[in-house]
Protein backbone atom coordinates (compact mmCIF):
# COMPACT_ATOMS: atom_id res chain seq x y z
CA UNK A 1 0.00 0.00 0.00
CA UNK A 2 1.10 3.27 -1.00
CA UNK A 3 2.16 5.59 2.56
CA UNK A 4 -1.13 7.57 2.74
CA UNK A 5 -2.30 4.39 4.41
CA UNK A 6 0.71 2.80 5.60
CA UNK A 7 1.58 5.70 8.56
CA UNK A 8 0.66 5.20 11.57
CA UNK A 9 -0.50 8.37 12.93
CA UNK A 10 -2.19 7.86 15.60
CA UNK A 11 0.03 5.28 18.17
CA UNK A 12 -3.26 3.53 19.71
CA UNK A 13 -2.31 0.00 21.46
CA UNK A 14 -4.38 -2.98 20.35
CA UNK A 15 -3.12 -4.46 23.48
CA UNK A 16 -5.34 -6.95 25.36
CA UNK A 17 -6.67 -5.82 28.73
CA UNK A 18 -6.46 -8.45 31.60
CA UNK A 19 -10.34 -8.37 31.34
CA UNK A 20 -9.62 -10.14 27.98
CA UNK A 21 -11.38 -7.32 25.83
CA UNK A 22 -9.81 -5.52 23.47
CA UNK A 23 -9.24 -1.66 24.24
CA UNK A 24 -7.09 1.50 23.80
CA UNK A 25 -7.25 4.66 25.71
CA UNK A 26 -9.25 6.81 23.27
CA UNK A 27 -8.50 10.38 22.42
CA UNK A 28 -7.16 12.24 25.04
CA UNK A 29 -6.13 16.32 24.54
CA UNK A 30 -9.20 18.29 24.74
CA UNK A 31 -9.12 19.84 21.69
CA UNK A 32 -8.82 16.48 19.53
CA UNK A 33 -11.55 14.73 22.00
CA UNK A 34 -14.25 17.84 21.07
CA UNK A 35 -13.00 17.19 17.10
CA UNK A 36 -13.69 13.91 17.53
CA UNK A 37 -17.18 13.73 19.20
CA UNK A 38 -18.47 16.15 16.88
CA UNK A 39 -16.79 13.51 13.68
CA UNK A 40 -18.12 10.84 15.46
CA UNK A 41 -21.88 12.36 16.00
CA UNK A 42 -21.79 13.19 12.20
CA UNK A 43 -21.20 9.78 11.21
CA UNK A 44 -23.42 8.39 13.38
CA UNK A 45 -26.06 10.39 12.22
CA UNK A 46 -25.12 9.71 8.40
CA UNK A 47 -25.10 6.45 9.30
CA UNK A 48 -28.40 6.11 11.30
CA UNK A 49 -30.44 4.80 8.60
CA UNK A 50 -28.32 2.78 6.59
CA UNK A 51 -28.32 -1.18 7.38
CA UNK A 52 -25.52 -3.72 8.46
CA UNK A 53 -23.84 -0.78 10.71
CA UNK A 54 -21.00 -2.54 12.93
CA UNK A 55 -19.36 0.28 15.29
CA UNK A 56 -16.49 0.26 17.68
CA UNK A 57 -17.80 2.51 20.59
CA UNK A 58 -14.48 3.48 22.18
CA UNK A 59 -12.94 5.13 18.47
CA UNK A 60 -15.65 5.44 16.65
CA UNK A 61 -14.99 3.78 13.67
CA UNK A 62 -17.51 2.21 11.64
CA UNK A 63 -17.91 -0.70 9.55
CA UNK A 64 -20.46 -1.14 6.62
CA UNK A 65 -20.28 -4.55 5.81
CA UNK A 66 -22.08 -5.64 2.52
CA UNK A 67 -20.02 -9.62 3.03
CA UNK A 68 -19.53 -10.85 6.14
CA UNK A 69 -16.57 -13.24 5.95
CA UNK A 70 -16.31 -17.05 7.23
CA UNK A 71 -12.16 -16.54 8.29
CA UNK A 72 -10.40 -14.56 11.24
CA UNK A 73 -10.04 -11.16 12.12
CA UNK A 74 -6.43 -9.95 12.49
CA UNK A 75 -4.40 -9.79 15.25
CA UNK A 76 -1.35 -6.99 15.36
CA UNK A 77 1.50 -8.81 13.44
CA UNK A 78 -0.84 -10.95 11.18
CA UNK A 79 0.22 -9.73 7.63
CA UNK A 80 -3.01 -8.26 5.93
CA UNK A 81 -3.90 -8.96 2.37
CA UNK A 82 -6.71 -6.26 1.47
CA UNK A 83 -7.82 -4.31 -1.97
CA UNK A 84 -9.22 -1.07 -1.14
CA UNK A 85 -10.27 2.17 -2.36
CA UNK A 86 -9.70 5.34 0.30
CA UNK A 87 -11.70 8.74 -0.14
CA UNK A 88 -12.25 11.67 1.90
CA UNK A 89 -15.58 10.90 3.85
CA UNK A 90 -17.02 14.06 2.69
CA UNK A 91 -16.68 15.54 -0.70
CA UNK A 92 -15.78 11.85 -1.79
CA UNK A 93 -12.63 12.28 -3.41
CA UNK A 94 -10.46 9.34 -4.04
CA UNK A 95 -7.00 9.87 -2.69
CA UNK A 96 -5.60 6.55 -2.70
CA UNK A 97 -6.42 2.65 -3.80
CA UNK A 98 -4.95 -0.52 -4.06
CA UNK A 99 -4.21 -4.52 -3.01
CA UNK A 100 -1.52 -4.32 -0.57
CA UNK A 101 -0.24 -7.90 0.51
CA UNK A 102 3.09 -7.30 2.83
CA UNK A 103 2.55 -5.22 5.84
CA UNK A 104 1.10 -6.35 9.39
CA UNK A 105 -2.01 -5.19 11.17
CA UNK A 106 0.18 -2.87 13.03
CA UNK A 107 2.05 -0.95 10.62
CA UNK A 108 -1.30 0.88 9.72
CA UNK A 109 -3.16 3.84 10.85
CA UNK A 110 -5.60 3.22 13.76
CA UNK A 111 -8.47 2.96 12.08
CA UNK A 112 -7.07 0.00 10.00
CA UNK A 113 -5.81 -1.75 13.19
CA UNK A 114 -9.51 -1.57 15.01
CA UNK A 115 -11.66 -2.25 12.01
CA UNK A 116 -9.31 -5.52 10.66
CA UNK A 117 -9.31 -6.43 14.31
CA UNK A 118 -13.16 -6.55 14.22
CA UNK A 119 -13.84 -7.58 11.00
CA UNK A 120 -13.27 -11.40 9.69
CA UNK A 121 -11.06 -11.92 6.77
CA UNK A 122 -13.70 -12.76 3.51
CA UNK A 123 -15.69 -9.67 4.47
CA UNK A 124 -16.32 -6.97 1.81
CA UNK A 125 -17.01 -3.52 3.84
CA UNK A 126 -16.70 0.32 3.93
CA UNK A 127 -14.70 1.64 6.84
CA UNK A 128 -15.88 5.13 8.31
CA UNK A 129 -12.63 6.49 10.13
CA UNK A 130 -12.81 9.54 11.99
CA UNK A 131 -9.45 11.78 11.71
CA UNK A 132 -8.46 10.74 15.19
CA UNK A 133 -7.36 7.45 14.04
CA UNK A 134 -6.84 8.57 10.71
CA UNK A 135 -4.33 11.18 10.12
CA UNK A 136 -5.34 13.75 12.55
CA UNK A 137 -4.38 17.40 13.06
CA UNK A 138 -1.13 16.63 10.69
CA UNK A 139 -3.17 15.23 7.51
CA UNK A 140 -1.13 13.56 5.00
CA UNK A 141 0.05 15.60 2.37
CA UNK A 142 -2.28 17.75 -0.48
CA UNK A 143 -4.59 15.08 -0.78
CA UNK A 144 -5.69 14.42 3.01
CA UNK A 145 -5.59 18.11 5.14
CA UNK A 146 -5.78 18.21 8.42
CA UNK A 147 -8.54 16.59 10.63
CA UNK A 148 -10.00 14.99 7.55
CA UNK A 149 -12.48 11.71 8.16
CA UNK A 150 -11.80 8.96 5.79
CA UNK A 151 -13.55 6.10 4.41
CA UNK A 152 -12.34 3.11 2.47
CA UNK A 153 -14.02 0.55 0.49
CA UNK A 154 -12.41 -2.63 1.38
CA UNK A 155 -12.20 -6.59 0.69
CA UNK A 156 -10.39 -7.92 3.14
CA UNK A 157 -8.99 -11.38 1.33
CA UNK A 158 -6.61 -13.00 4.46
CA UNK A 159 -5.23 -12.63 7.91
CA UNK A 160 -2.08 -14.50 7.64
CA UNK A 161 0.42 -15.42 10.73
CA UNK A 162 3.98 -15.03 11.24
CA UNK A 163 6.23 -17.47 10.32
CA UNK A 164 6.84 -16.96 14.43
CA UNK A 165 3.26 -17.33 14.91
CA UNK A 166 2.39 -20.15 13.19
CA UNK A 167 5.34 -22.37 14.69
CA UNK A 168 4.43 -20.89 18.06
CA UNK A 169 0.37 -22.35 17.07
CA UNK A 170 2.27 -25.67 16.46
CA UNK A 171 4.02 -25.34 19.65
CA UNK A 172 0.80 -23.87 21.20
CA UNK A 173 -1.58 -27.08 20.29
CA UNK A 174 0.83 -30.20 20.79
CA UNK A 175 1.35 -28.74 24.36
CA UNK A 176 -2.63 -28.20 24.87
CA UNK A 177 -3.28 -32.03 23.38
CA UNK A 178 -0.84 -33.75 25.54
CA UNK A 179 -2.39 -31.48 28.65
CA UNK A 180 -6.06 -33.06 27.55
CA UNK A 181 -4.54 -36.35 26.90
CA UNK A 182 -3.00 -36.51 30.58
CA UNK A 183 -5.83 -35.41 31.68
CA UNK A 184 -8.58 -37.78 30.02
CA UNK A 185 -10.60 -34.99 28.30
CA UNK A 186 -12.43 -35.40 25.18
CA UNK A 187 -12.27 -31.96 23.38
CA UNK A 188 -13.55 -30.69 20.10
CA UNK A 189 -10.49 -30.22 17.94
CA UNK A 190 -10.98 -26.58 16.13
CA UNK A 191 -9.06 -26.24 12.72
CA UNK A 192 -7.97 -22.70 14.20
CA UNK A 193 -5.77 -24.49 16.93
CA UNK A 194 -8.57 -23.78 19.65
CA UNK A 195 -9.56 -26.51 21.63
CA UNK A 196 -13.00 -26.66 23.76
CA UNK A 197 -15.40 -29.00 25.56
CA UNK A 198 -19.04 -27.83 25.73
CA UNK A 199 -19.87 -29.11 29.08
CA UNK A 200 -23.40 -27.65 28.91
CA UNK A 201 -25.50 -27.29 25.51
CA UNK A 202 -27.55 -24.13 25.56
CA UNK A 203 -30.93 -23.14 23.55
CA UNK A 204 -31.37 -21.24 20.37
CA UNK A 205 -29.08 -19.89 17.30
CA UNK A 206 -25.23 -19.87 18.21
CA UNK A 207 -23.32 -16.66 19.31
CA UNK A 208 -22.62 -14.80 16.42
CA UNK A 209 -19.63 -11.82 15.47
CA UNK A 210 -21.68 -8.72 16.52
CA UNK A 211 -24.10 -10.36 19.09
CA UNK A 212 -23.62 -8.61 22.48
CA UNK A 213 -23.28 -10.91 24.92
CA UNK A 214 -23.46 -11.23 28.77
CA UNK A 215 -21.12 -13.49 30.12
CA UNK A 216 -19.31 -15.33 33.57
CA UNK A 217 -15.63 -16.24 32.87
CA UNK A 218 -12.96 -17.35 34.49
CA UNK A 219 -9.17 -17.68 33.54
CA UNK A 220 -6.73 -20.16 34.65
CA UNK A 221 -3.03 -21.21 33.31
CA UNK A 222 -3.24 -24.47 31.71
CA UNK A 223 0.28 -24.88 33.49
CA UNK A 224 -1.53 -24.53 36.87
CA UNK A 225 -5.19 -25.77 36.48
CA UNK A 226 -5.88 -25.70 40.06
CA UNK A 227 -6.69 -22.09 40.68
CA UNK A 228 -8.53 -19.20 39.36
CA UNK A 229 -6.13 -16.35 37.44
CA UNK A 230 -9.40 -14.10 37.19
CA UNK A 231 -12.98 -14.52 37.64
CA UNK A 232 -15.59 -11.95 35.79
CA UNK A 233 -18.64 -11.19 34.62
CA UNK A 234 -19.53 -8.96 31.36
CA UNK A 235 -22.31 -7.53 29.45
CA UNK A 236 -23.17 -4.80 27.00
CA UNK A 237 -23.13 -0.86 28.02
CA UNK A 238 -22.75 1.89 25.85
CA UNK A 239 -18.98 2.13 26.49
CA UNK A 240 -18.27 -1.82 25.95
CA UNK A 241 -20.28 -3.49 23.42
CA UNK A 242 -19.50 -7.23 24.95
CA UNK A 243 -19.34 -9.02 21.40
CA UNK A 244 -16.86 -11.68 20.88
CA UNK A 245 -14.76 -9.17 18.50
CA UNK A 246 -14.45 -7.54 21.36
CA UNK A 247 -12.83 -10.05 22.87
CA UNK A 248 -9.32 -11.86 22.67
CA UNK A 249 -9.34 -14.15 19.53
CA UNK A 250 -9.44 -17.86 21.68
CA UNK A 251 -13.04 -16.19 22.61
CA UNK A 252 -14.18 -15.06 19.38
CA UNK A 253 -13.35 -18.05 18.01
CA UNK A 254 -15.13 -20.27 21.06
CA UNK A 255 -18.53 -17.78 21.62
CA UNK A 256 -19.56 -18.77 18.27
CA UNK A 257 -19.49 -22.60 18.86
CA UNK A 258 -22.26 -21.38 21.88
CA UNK A 259 -26.06 -20.41 22.33
CA UNK A 260 -27.66 -18.99 25.23
CA UNK A 261 -26.85 -20.52 28.07
CA UNK A 262 -24.00 -22.90 27.31
CA UNK A 263 -21.04 -23.42 29.35
CA UNK A 264 -18.06 -24.58 28.15
CA UNK A 265 -14.18 -24.84 28.83
CA UNK A 266 -11.67 -23.45 25.95
CA UNK A 267 -8.11 -24.35 26.10
CA UNK A 268 -6.48 -20.93 24.33
CA UNK A 269 -3.13 -21.46 22.65
CA UNK A 270 -0.92 -18.18 23.13
CA UNK A 271 -1.37 -16.75 20.48
CA UNK A 272 -4.92 -16.39 20.86
CA UNK A 273 -4.85 -15.22 24.21
CA UNK A 274 -2.13 -12.58 25.25
CA UNK A 275 0.78 -13.63 23.46
CA UNK A 276 4.58 -12.46 23.69
CA UNK A 277 3.23 -9.77 25.92
CA UNK A 278 1.05 -11.60 28.94
CA UNK A 279 -1.22 -9.64 30.80
CA UNK A 280 -1.81 -7.67 34.10
CA UNK A 281 -4.36 -6.12 36.24
CA UNK A 282 -1.51 -3.79 37.31
CA UNK A 283 -2.04 -4.91 41.81
CA UNK A 284 0.14 -8.22 40.81
CA UNK A 285 -1.96 -10.64 38.90
CA UNK A 286 -0.40 -11.44 35.94
CA UNK A 287 -0.69 -13.83 32.82
CA UNK A 288 2.51 -14.97 31.70
CA UNK A 289 3.82 -14.34 28.10
CA UNK A 290 3.61 -17.07 25.64
CA UNK A 291 0.86 -19.00 28.49
CA UNK A 292 -1.34 -21.00 27.12
CA UNK A 293 -4.82 -20.43 29.10
CA UNK A 294 -7.88 -21.90 29.94
CA UNK A 295 -11.16 -20.26 30.10
CA UNK A 296 -14.79 -21.59 31.59
CA UNK A 297 -16.97 -19.70 30.25
CA UNK A 298 -21.11 -18.97 30.23
CA UNK A 299 -23.16 -17.87 28.07
CA UNK A 300 -25.55 -15.90 30.26
CA UNK A 301 -27.82 -13.52 27.61
CA UNK A 302 -27.43 -12.92 23.74
CA UNK A 303 -29.20 -9.69 22.69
Amino acid sequence: MKMKVRNLMVGISLGLCFIISACDDGPEPQDELSRWYEEVAMIDNDLASVPNVIKDPESGVSMIISKLGTGLPGQKNNTLDVDYIGRRYEDKVVFDQGHITTLKLSDYIGGWQIAFSKLPAGSEAKLVIPSLYAYGTKGQGASIPANTILEFDVKFNEAKLSAAEAARLGSDSTAIDSYLQTKGISAVKDTTGLRYVITTPGIGPLASWYDRLSLKYTIKLLSDDTKAIVTLERSPSDEYYSRPVDYIMGMMIGLQKLSLGSKAVLYVPSGYAFGPDGASDGAGTTIPANANIIIEIEVVNIQ
